[in-house]
C-alpha cells in the first residue's frame, strides 16, 4: 500500500507529479519491490549530494579561474544544480511532505554547502563585469543569493529555537 493514498490533501493528479513520475520511471515494476526501491531511493539522494557537491565547487571555479568570460556558464550550471533540489523539494511537498523542518536542515553536513556557495559569490563579485548593466547585474545575483542562504539559515535557526522551547 502507498504511504501517501490516505492522505485527502495529496495531489497525486497534478500536472507536476504526473510529469515527476514519468520523468522518474515511478511507474517501473522496479519500485513494487520494497527493498529495492529503499535502496535505490538513498542510491539517489548520494548522487544528488555528489552532483551538488562537485557542480557547486566546479561553479565556483569558473568563477575564479575563468574570471568574467565565465560568468555565463557559471550562473548556468548553477541555475541547473538549483534546479534539481528545487524538483524534488517541490514533488515531496506536493504528495505531503514537508522537508525543510530544522531537524533536518540545519545540519553539521551543510556546512560544505554553505562554504561553496560563498566562494562562487563572492567569485562573481570579484569577476563582475565593468559594464553597467553586467556590473549591476552579476552584484544583484550574488548580492540575493547571498540574502537568500543567510535567510534560509535564520529561517532554520528560529524554527529550531521555536522548536526547543515547545519541548519545555
Amino acid at each position: 500500500m502507498n504511504p501517501h493514498e490516505n492522505l485527502e490533501h495529496v495531489d497525486r493528479d497534478g500536472w507536476f507529479v504526473k510529469a515527476a513520475a514519468t520523468m522518474g520511471d515511478l511507474g517501473n515494476p522496479f519500485y513494487l519491490e520494497e527493498r529495492q526501491r529503499d535502496v535505490w531511493n538513498e542510491a539517489s539522494a548520494v548522487g544528488l549530494q555528489v552532483v551538488l557537491w562537485l557542480g557547486l565547487g566546479t561553479a565556483a571555479a569558473m568563477v575564479w579561474l575563468g574570471g568574467t568570460p565565465a560568468l555565463p556558464y557559471a550562473f548556468a550550471v548553477f541555475v541547473v544544480l538549483s534546479a534539481a533540489p528545487g524538483v524534488s523539494l517541490l514533488y515531496a511537498h506536493k504528495l505531503g511532505v514537508h522537508a525543510e523542518d530544522a531537524g533536518r536542515v540545519l545540519r553539521l553536513r551543510l556546512v560544505p554547502y554553505v562554504v561553496l556557495l560563498v566562494l562562487f559569490f563572492v567569485g562573481v563579485v570579484r569577476a563582475a563585469p565593468s559594464s553597467t548593466f553586467g556590473a549591476g547585474f552579476t552584484w544583484g545575483a550574488a548580492v540575493g543569493g547571498m540574502v537568500a542562504v543567510l535567510s534560509l539559515v535564520g529561517s532554520g535557526l528560529r524554527t529550531r529555537r521555536r522548536e526547543q522551547r515547545a519541548k519545555l
